[in-house]
This record gives structure tokens, sequence and C-alpha cells, in this order.
């Protein structure tokens, strides 16, 4: 037997694990935060007709789909404990819920800014090549609204002339917000400027020729350079600060909006209780008229092939949901154990934890600990705190007491919270004032630390 046989019959006998469809979709629906999730769940019931919402109290029969049983199972269930419940009964009211149902409604209609600018577009008189080349423009608009494409790049594209996207570039540049299509920070600012008629004012002259320096705070130089005192220069910054650097909406959108996923409280003795937030969870169970046509010796081969697909489908989606929220009420009720000591006595006191230890505890994989917590909120009476922050790297005090990174991360916040804005600490200062405090820290790691809390270098956060 030559070689290339041998590779044959090697690569035949390979063995590859694939994933059902039914089993990827119980893991993205770990990986779902709380809201997606609800919304994950009507698509489901639009598509599968057994699957119906029941909004009561009743008590709920938890359906296992494993084995051949599990259809003899749904088709005895008894019509007053039908329901397969996946979540808690809803607290809102008809018509509380009607307008909440309005409101996640509405997140998908929400405009898109490129949509509100090809909008305004429809208000001017263009002829058909300016408008094309108008919607190239716009086309060519990162989402932040800047020009990233070269109108040569854009004329070449479209097969128009370099001086009809030039133009057009311009009357884009008209429309609101002011400083879209610009190509940077400083075209953008100097667009509002011009749009406030403040062009050859000082603070034109500063954005367009010392905004850089001013950036790195070079305060001194650049007063010198404008022939002004540091005060008139510092009221030109404060003009600067108040124009807009970004267009896109910088508040929550419909969705980001947050839905906490469990509540830790603790009672008058100190003890910790964890409670699953089920609200955005509606009870499911499977209707009565598809259970009723299975019954029914008059009903065709395809129809209860059909009915029986959809059902196993149904009971599938089911305890998906279950066995998701039974993982997440593992993780935090192991995470809460471990943690015990930040819930009752404040977040200084949070240690190093990783998700290796939580899946030792739990008995689960660590990649289900990572799909389950990520995204995903608890509150407690320290406010919305996304769960994966309780997991981080730490260290160990001159007294023997672990800390958890975030610990040392606010007592660097707190020392640059109370600096001498005129002679700000340095990193190396700063690591002093930490050993002073037990926790022996690398100035590398002092500035990663206030690099991720977005806090300038001492030379840059100087006041004058």
């Amino acid at each position: 037997m030559d070689l290339s046989q041998k590779q044959n019959i090697v690569q035949t006998m390979r063995q590859e694990q694939t994933m059902t469809h039914q089993q990827i979709q119980a893991l993205e629906l770990l990986f779902l935060p709380a809201l997606e999730l609800e919304a994950a769940i009507n698509a489901e019931i639009e598509k599968n007709p057994v699957l119906e919402i029941e909004k009561n109290d009743d008590i709920a029969d938890k359906n296992e789909s494993d084995g051949d049983e599990w259809l003899d199972k749904v088709l005895q269930l008894e019509d007053d404990k039908r329901y397969i419940r996946s979540g808690s009964h809803s607290n809102y009211s008809e018509d509380a819920e009607e307008k909440r149902q309005h409101y996640l409604d509405s997140i998908t209609a929400e405009q898109s800014f490129q949509d509100f600018l090809l909008e305004q577009l429809n208000f001017l008189e263009l002829e058909d090549p300016q408008r094309e080349a108008c919607e190239a423009v716009v086309s060519g608009l990162d989402d932040d609204g800047y020009l990233t494409s070269h109108p040569a790049d854009l004329a070449m594209a479209t097969g128009q002339s370099l001086d009809l996207i030039n133009a057009a570039v311009k009357i884009v540049q008209q429309l609101d917000p002011a400083g879209v299509a610009a190509p940077d920070l400083r075209g953008r600012l100097l667009l509002q400027l011009e749009r406030q008629n403040r062009k050859g004012q000082p603070v034109y002259v500063a954005v367009d020729k010392y905004l850089d320096e001013i950036a790195a705070n070079h305060l001194p130089q650049v007063a010198k350079s404008m022939r002004i005192s540091i005060d008139e220069l510092k009221d030109i910054i404060l003009e600067i600060q108040n124009l807009n650097p970004r267009l896109t909406n910088e508040a929550v959108s419909p969705h980001e909006y947050i839905k906490e996923e469990v509540v830790v409280d603790e009672d008058e003795n100190g003890e910790l209780h964890v409670k699953m937030s089920n609200e955005h969870l509606p009870n499911l169970f499977i209707s009565k008229n598809y259970r009723d046509l299975l019954n029914d010796p008059n009903t065709t081969k395809e129809t209860r092939d059909y009915i029986k697909e959809k059902l196993h489908a149904g009971v599938f989606l089911i305890n998906s949901i279950i066995q998701r929220q039974t993982t997440i009420r593992k993780i935090v009720n192991a995470l809460v154990e471990y943690q015990q000591e930040y819930f009752t006595q404040g977040r200084d006191n949070l240690k190093p934890l990783t998700m290796a230890q939580i899946a030792e505890k739990v008995g689960i994989h660590e990649t289900t600990v990572s799909r389950a917590v990520s995204g995903k909120y608890l509150r407690c009476k320290y406010g919305l705190v996304p769960i994966r922050n309780f997991f981080t790297s730490g260290y160990q005090t001159d007294d023997g007491q672990s800390v958890s990174k975030n610990v040392v991360m606010d007592v660097i916040k707190e020392l640059i919270d109370g600096e001498d804005q005129y002679k700000p600490l340095s990193d190396s200062t700063i690591v002093e004032v930490l050993k002073e405090k037990g926790y022996n820290v690398a100035r590398r790691t002092v500035a990663k630390y206030r690099d991720q809390m977005n806090i300038l270098p001492s030379n840059l956060r100087r006041q004058y």
C-alpha cells in the first residue's frame, strides 16, 4: 500500500463532531441579553404555530424533550395544567404592556444617520446628476459622519466627474448636523464655526492652526504664538469645547436599553438572595388545538408529521429557555457566594475571580460561563452591574489579602480626582502612593489602568 492510499484511509476514518440546529439555538439563547432574548422568542412564536403565550398565574409543567416520551407527555397534558412556563408572570398591566411593546417595536424603526441625510436632500432642488453625486458622498461617510472616501475615489466609483463630486461634498456639508462630510476633526470644527459666521475670529484661528498643540496641552507656546494671554486662550478652548466633535447621538439608544437578568437582595439578617428577573419572558404553552389534531384519527399523516415537528421544536425552545435561566442562576449563585463581602460590605471588597473558578464550582465549561455572562447585568444595592465585572485579576497586599484590580483602579482614580490640577500626579508618584497603601503595582500597570479609565497622562491633565 503506497503513502497516498494510507492518507486516504486516515482521512476517511476521521470523525467530525457537528452541532445540530437545536444545539446552536440553545447556545444562541444563552448568549442573548434579556431584551434580545424576548425578541428572539417572539420571532420563534411567529414561525411556530403550536406555541402560544398565556399571561396568567397558572402553575406550569416543565416537560423534557429527551427520548420518545416527550410527545405522549405533551398530548396527555390536562387543560388546567397545559402551560409550559419559561418565565415568571409579567407584572405589567394590559395598558402598560401595550405601551412597552410599542416601545420595543419602535426599536426596529429607528432612522439611520445616512437616512436622515438623504431625507434632507429631498428638500433641495437638485438635478439628477447632482442628487446622485450627493448620494454617493453620503454613502462614503463613516458611522460618525466623516468623509473617509477621497472625492477622486468616489468619482471613479460612480463614473462622475471630480468637479461634480467636489460640488456635492459642499452641498452635503451644508446639511444638518453641522460638520457632516468633513475629512477630519479640524475640518468638522471649522465647518461648525463657519456655520456660526465666526470665520477669522481667534477661535477659528486656534482650530485652524493650533488644534494639535492645544490637544497636547502646549498652552504657553500657543498663547505666545497667538499673542494672547493664557486666560484668553482658556476662553478660546472653552469655546472649542462647546462645539460638537461627534455628530451621531451619544445618548443611549433603544438598542442599548438594559434589563437586568438577576437581582441580588440582602435581607435584614444579612443573608443574600438571588432572584431571576423573568418579567421579560412570556409564559409559553403548547396549543390545545394542535394536540387535539394529533389525537384525531382523521388527521392525515402529512399533517401529523408537520405538527410533531413543530411540537418537538416548541418543547425544545421552552426547555432551552429553562436551561438558560437555570445556568445563569447557578453562575450568579456561585459568584455571590464567592463575592459575598462585595455585596454585604462594599465594592472595595471585590476579590480576584476567574471564570474557570466559577465553571469548576458550577460544573460547566469555562466557555459556557463566558457566554452566559456576556452582555448580562445584575441589580444589587450598588445599582445595575455588568456580571462580567465580577471576573477580574488581582493583587496580593502586604498583609496577605487578595484584592481585585478594580479596587486598585478605584484608588488610582481617587488619587487623580483629588490631585492639584496645577501639579498633577505622575504615574511614578502614583506608584509610590500605592506602595504606601500596600499595593505593589508597576508603573506600566498604572499607565494601563489609567488608559482603561480614559484618564489623560499628567502632562495633559496639567492646568495653567
